[in-house]
């Protein structure tokens, strides 16, 4: 966990982003993105909790240069994946929490 954190931590200086409306129903997903667009990256963090019944989401993610390509990764995976900005804003990133309650931290910066 700590090794997670000391990958996140100078993104929460960045700016904030809900991506769900806040809702404290145990049926629900929260997630949220926050995003350091001078340093080309940010991360996002989703939660599902323990009633909820859906296992997948699509997030709108927020602050990207459209034209540029981004590596994403969900920090439990570890397996990076390319999407272009417009289809992280556009069309959104999938996510997928298995688990009932569950969390997920991804990561993503933009490729030069």
């Amino acid at each position: 966990m700590v090794a997670q954190w000391q990958k996140v931590a100078e993104c929460y200086l960045g700016d904030f982003y809900p991506l769900t409306t806040y809702n404290t129903g145990t049926d629900v997903w929260m997630a949220w993105q926050f995003d350091r667009p001078e340093a080309g990256k940010g991360v996002v963090q989703a939660f599902r909790r323990d009633k909820c019944i859906f296992e997948q989401g699509r997030l709108k993610l927020h602050g990207l240069d459209p034209q540029s390509p981004y590596e994403v990764v969900d920090l439990d995976v570890g397996q990076p994946q390319q999407f272009s900005g417009q289809e992280l804003i556009e069309k959104g990133l999938k996510v997928t929490i298995p688990d009932q309650p569950g969390a997920v931290i991804i990561t993503y910066r933009k490729v030069k």
